[in-house]
């Protein structure tokens, strides 16, 4: 006799579902995992670069190693990816195709800790929540913009979330259960995600000044062992994975660029009203990373777990770590991009899948309706990064010019080769945007991105170029510009600061004139 799925015990029917949630997502991840490859320079912008592991190998992570942007962590482990390699001489680094799959190692690290994201997500559902909104919420997550972007590169964000994600889930253990085992490990993983991008420790201000307040009053001691271990336990993982013994200097620099950088690259101004449209900047991005309809769930879930939470404040957790991400990271830097709200969005998508779950449990068939077309509009909404990155534009200029180059003719490019199509293959050469360089050089066909062209002030030499070129006064006619328009792209990209804003980009191609 045919067994009824309804029949299935609860939990291994949800099991099931988050397997294929799992199943979905890597589907999403792993598409268009090859966007800019095979190639030496590859398209994902800020993507850790096979050279600068390369480097941190060869000098041992040591002397006065040092990346003005990150911390070490995820560059050892990318360094293990690739010394089995390395040490049986299996590869040629400096070929294309030897660049080229030292990228699909660290790709092939964040398809993993994408996974481990939505496994993390579905161990703090069933905590803070439900198994039913563990898996809807792991669905949510898996459907979202930025998740779906990031999860197929080798940048940081990924890694990031994940390690403040598990972070918070031995945290909420703690408070839930009790365990020292869980503090300690709260505080061992906290490390590890600071050790992985510096803004991680934003997270942790509020929900730790909570905590030891909150324990205080319970204990009435200022000192207690379980936290000091776990402090102690903080400090020296921190001392250790950043190599303080061998790389002091290193390590010194390391903050030293970083101070410098917050007082530098600040978009917004410190006054009241830039600080409110940074806050709107930020709800911005994670709207468009979540899409309206997981918006207006995860502000219902928000609802159903505060209003209706019945005294029960692990949920108020998850948030209070959001509050402090913003209000210790972003409001001070006064700078905020779409890969800052990953985690924030992450966070966000329990909630939406907390108020999924709740309208699904009302069982009636419109509302079900209604959830099966938020999610399929969300996984269009998401599938639309695929469509975008498969069919950027760059693979059509490259066909265009391996066509119509002739043998011996040469193509010249001007800005950072993840701007621009590949060239590996081509008579090819790199030019400084200068009037004088290109009269020098004069290649048969110039390569420009017009986003990049626009950095300079026409005043400037590089501005004078650009301006030249685009009125057909410097020797070369505009011989191509193109711009793909994929259908079924649901991203809107208008007021968008991000990574992702930057693929398919319009090329324009200019032919030297006779």
């Amino acid at each position: 006799m045919r067994r009824s799925y309804d029949n299935v015990p609860a939990m291994i029917r949800d099991r099931v579902i988050f397997l294929a949630v799992i199943a979905l997502s890597l589907g999403l991840n792993l598409t268009a995992v090859s966007w800019g490859l095979p190639s030496r320079f590859a398209w994902a912008t800020d993507e850790l670069q096979p050279p600068v592991i390369l480097l941190g190998i060869e000098e041992r992570f040591s002397g006065d190693w040092h990346q003005p942007a990150y911390p070490p962590l995820h560059y050892y482990l990318l360094a293990a990816s690739y010394i089995p390699l390395l040490a049986a001489d299996a590869i040629d680094v400096e070929s294309v195709e030897g660049r080229t799959l030292l990228y699909y190692l660290g790709r092939a690290l964040s398809l993993a800790m994408g996974v481990g994201i939505l496994l993390t997500l579905y161990r703090i559902g069933i905590e803070i929540f439900d198994r039913r909104s563990a898996v809807l919420a792991s669905l949510a997550a898996a459907l979202t913009v930025p998740f779906v972007y990031y999860a197929k590169f080798a940048n940081l964000d990924v890694p990031l979330s994940f390690w403040v994600l598990l972070s918070l889930y031995f945290f909420v253990r703690h408070w839930k259960l009790g365990e020292q085992r869980d503090l300690w490990l709260f505080a061992s993983v906290a490390v590890l995600a600071m050790c992985t991008k510096d803004q991680a420790y934003a997270f942790y201000v509020l929900p730790v000044s909570a905590y030891l307040f909150l324990r205080f009053r319970r204990t009435g001691k200022l000192v207690e062992r379980g936290p000091m271990l776990a402090a102690a336990i903080a400090f020296i993982l921190f001392l250790t994975i950043h190599n303080v013994v061998l790389n002091f200097w290193g390590f010194v620099h390391h903050f030293e660029e970083i101070l410098w950088a917050q007082s530098h690259y600040s978009a917004f101004q410190a006054d009241g009203l830039s600080q409110l449209d940074l806050l709107f900047q930020t709800l911005r991005h994670i709207q468009f990373g979540l899409g309206w309809p997981l918006t207006l769930a995860s502000i219902g879930g928000l609802w159903l777990a505060f209003v209706k939470r019945d005294g029960d404040p692990l949920p108020l957790w998850l948030v209070l770590a959001a509050l402090s991400y913003y209000i210790f990271f972003i409001a001070p830097v006064r700078s905020t991009w779409l890969r800052y709200s990953l985690p924030l969005v992450l966070i966000l998508s329990l909630f939406a899948g907390h108020a999924l779950a709740t309208l699904w449990s009302l069982s009636k068939g419109w509302y079900r309706a209604g959830i099966v077309a938020v999610l399929a509009y969300s996984f269009l909404y998401a599938a639309s990064v695929d469509i975008l990155l498969l069919n950027d534009s760059r693979y059509t200029v490259e066909h265009w010019l391996e066509e119509h180059m002739k043998p011996g003719e040469v193509v010249g490019f001007m800005g950072p080769e993840y701007y621009l199509p590949r060239f590996d293959g081509l008579n090819a050469k790199r030019l400084r945007p200068t009037e004088s360089v290109l009269e020098r050089s004069r290649p048969d066909y110039l390569v420009i991105n017009p986003e990049y062209a626009a950095r300079f002030a026409p005043g400037t030499r590089e501005g004078k170029l650009f301006t030249k070129l685009s009125a057909g006064r410097a020797g070369y006619g505009l011989a191509l510009q193109h711009q793909s328009q994929p259908r079924a792209m649901l991203l809107d990209f208008e007021n968008i600061l991000g990574n992702i804003a930057k693929a398919n980009p319009v090329i324009e191609v200019y032919e030297r004139a006779e």
